[in-house]
């Protein structure tokens, strides 16, 4: 998962094509780009893209809704932690 694909999936949640999304956009806290509603839209879609790779994507897990290290911070954030994910279940079946 890139943050490229994440921005991707923002965009057809959001139907905003157009919308304007960097790797470090703020998807969270007090100056956020999207609605808590299109974070539990994001997530529904990154579990989706995790079972079509054999794995289930924890996105309820402490270290998501801990704050200060929120895994939805940003794009990037987003993706490194898909793929870490990604990675962990591949070395334990």
């Amino acid at each position: 998962m890139t943050p490229s694909q994440v921005i991707k999936y923002l965009k057809e949640i959001l139907d905003e094509q157009d919308a304007e999304f960097a790797e470090d956009t703020l998807l969270v806290g007090s100056s956020s780009s999207i609605d808590s509603m299109s974070l539990v839209q994001l997530c529904l879609r990154l579990e989706e893209a995790a079972l079509t790779q054999g794995f289930s994507f924890d996105w309820a897990s402490e270290k998501a809704m801990s704050s200060m290290n929120s895994v939805f911070r940003t794009p990037r954030s987003i993706s490194n932690e898909f793929n870490t994910q990604l990675t962990n279940s591949q070395r334990n079946p």
